[in-house]
C-alpha cells in the first residue's frame, strides 16, 4: 500500500455512496392515443439549483471493491500506484487490443466520468532529478517573463502572490527540446489522456508556481464552460453542459512536496454530476458550502492528479513558511475540438466586413438577427485558443472574441481600413511568435 499521508479530521470525512444507475424507458403508442415524450431542458439557470440538491452526491463514499485496480483512496480521491500502473502499461500498446490497458483506462473513465472525477498516481513522474531540471528551465522562463512585465500578475491572483507561464509546453520545447522529450515521454500521461479523449488529443500546460502566503481561489469549474460568465453559460443547451466535460482533461504534475499547509488542490468530489455545476460556483452560499465540504490531500513530488473538468475545484491557502507550491497544469484536448476544414476567417471577416457595414447603415439600419448570423458564419465565437501572455483572461471571463471585435466594429461603424487594422492587431495578439 502506499504510504501517503493522513489528513486532518476535516478533511477525512466519510460519505454514502450508491454508484448503480438504472434506467426505465416505457413507450406505448395506438392508433388512438399517443404519449408526448418530455421536453429536453434547452437552458438550466442558476437559480434552479439549491444546495440541499447537492446532498445525494455529496453524501457518496468511495471504496476500495468500486476501483480494484487503485491503491484504494483518501477523503474520495482515487489513489494509484505509478510503478503498477507502468507494469500494467508495459504489457504492450495503449489500444483496445490491449486487455491489460483497457481494464485499467475502463476504471479511470469511472473514476472521472460517473465516480468520484478525480483520480492521482503517486509517483507518475519517477525521475526526479529530471522533474528539477524542468523546474529550473521553468524558473529561468519565469524570471525572464516577471522581468519584462514588470509586476504584472495573472487572471488567478495579484503579482507577486502566484508566478505563471502560460503556454508552457511549447516554451519548453522551443527552449529545451531534449529536455521536453524527456519529460514528456511519459506514458502515464498520455494513457489517462488516452482512456478519457481517445486517441489523438492535444495536450497544453501552464505552469503555476504559489508563492507562501498567496490565498485560496475561489472553487471553479474549468475550460470550456468553466471560462464564460453565467450569462454566456445559460445560453448553452443543457447536453451541451455534460458534453463539455468529455472534450476537456485536466492535470496536474507536482514539481515539489506538497504538504496540506501549502495549498493543493481541494476538490467537491462526485460535484462533475452535478447537473448545474458551471452555474452554481460562484454563487455565495455555494461557496461557504464549498469551504465546509471539501477534500484534499498531500502530493509527492512526482505525483500527478488527473480531474473531470466539470469537477469543482480550488487551490487552497499557502500558509507555508517555504514551500513553493509549483504545479505544471496539463490541459489536455480531444481530437475533435475543431472542424474539418482549415479557414482564413480573419481574411474573411475582412471580406465581408463592407457588406456587413452598408446593412448597418441601411435604412432601419438592418436586422440584427440576420448581421448577426452573417458574423457568426464567418468569424469565431470562441476567443480560445489564444496566446494567454498577451491576450489575458479576466477572472473567468474570456478576452474579446473575433466574433466579439467584428460586433463592436459595425457597432462603432468603423471604415473598413480601419477594421482592417483591428483585425491584423487581432491575430498579432493571438499568435505566440
Amino acid at each position: 500500500m502506499l504510504n501517503v499521508l493522513r489528513q486532518p479530521l476535516a478533511f477525512s470525512r466519510r460519505f454514502s455512496v450508491s454508484l448503480s444507475r438504472s434506467c426505465f424507458v416505457s413507450c406505448s403508442r395506438s392508433s388512438s392515443s399517443h404519449t408526448k415524450s418530455p421536453k429536453h431542458a434547452l437552458k438550466l439557470q442558476p437559480e434552479q439549483q439549491r444546495i440541499s440538491s447537492f446532498f445525494p452526491l455529496d453524501s457518496k463514499n468511495t471504496f476500495a471493491t468500486d476501483f480494484p485496480l487503485s491503491e484504494g483512496n483518501l477523503s474520495n480521491i482515487v489513489l494509484y500506484d505509478g510503478d503498477k500502473v507502468r507494469s500494467h502499461l508495459s504489457t504492450g500498446p495503449q489500444t483496445s487490443t490491449n486487455e491489460a490497458y483497457n481494464d485499467l483506462a475502463s476504471e479511470w473513465i469511472r473514476v472521472l466520468d460517473s465516480g468520484p472525477g478525480v483520480l492521482v498516481v503517486k509517483n507518475a513522474f519517477e525521475d526526479h532529478d529530471l522533474l528539477d531540471e524542468v523546474t529550473e528551465a521553468f524558473d529561468v522562463i519565469i524570471e525572464e517573463e516577471e522581468a519584462a512585465q514588470e509586476g504584472s500578475g495573472d487572471h488567478f491572483s495579484a503579482a507577486g502572490n502566484n508566478s505563471r507561464i502560460w503556454n508552457a509546453q511549447e516554451k519548453l520545447c522551443v527552449n529545451n527540446p531534449g529536455l521536453f522529450v524527456r519529460y514528456m515521454n511519459n506514458p502515464i500521461l498520455t494513457s489517462v489522456s488516452r482512456s478519457w479523449l481517445g486517441p489523438d488529443f492535444q495536450v497544453t500546460s501552464q505552469v503555476n508556481s504559489s508563492h507562501p502566503g498567496s490565498a485560496a481561489q475561489d472553487p471553479h469549474c474549468d475550460y470550456h464552460l468553466g471560462f464564460r460568465s453565467n450569462e454566456q453559460v445559460v445560453e448553452y443547451p443543457a447536453h451541451v453542459h455534460k458534453m463539455s466535460q468529455y472534450l476537456t482533461l485536466q492535470g496536474a504534475i507536482a514539481h515539489v512536496d506538497m504538504p496540506l499547509e501549502s495549498g493543493p488542490t481541494t476538490f467537491l468530489p462526485y460535484s462533475q454530476n452535478f447537473e448545474r455545476n458551471y452555474l452554481t460556483w460562484r454563487d455565495p452560499e455555494f461557496i461557504e458550502y464549498y469551504k465546509m465540504r471539501n477534500c484534499q490531500l498531500p502530493l509527492d513530488k512526482g505525483d500527478a492528479v488527473f480531474f473531470n473538468p466539470g469537477l469543482i475545484h480550488a487551490a487552497g491557502d499557502n500558509l507555508s513558511e517555504n514551500v513553493d507550491r509549483l504545479a505544471n497544469l496539463v490541459q489536455v484536448s480531444s481530437a475533435f475540438g475543431q472542424p474539418m476544414e482549415t479557414l482564413d476567417r480573419y481574411r474573411m471577416c475582412k471580406a465581408a466586413y463592407p457588406k456587413m457595414l452598408e446593412l448597418v447603415n441601411s435604412e432601419g439600419h438592418g436586422d440584427p438577427a440576420y448581421i448577426l448570423a452573417a458574423i457568426e458564419c464567418c468569424a469565431l465565437g470562441n476567443a480560445f485558443p489564444t496566446n494567454l501572455d498577451k491576450d489575458t483572461p479576466q477572472g473567468s471571463s474570456p478576452p474579446p472574441s473575433m466574433k466579439d471585435k467584428v460586433w463592436e466594429a459595425l457597432m462603432m461603424k468603423i471604415t473598413p481600413y480601419e477594421f482592417g487594422q483591428w483585425m491584423d492587431a487581432h491575430k498579432e495578439l493571438r499568435e505566440t511568435v
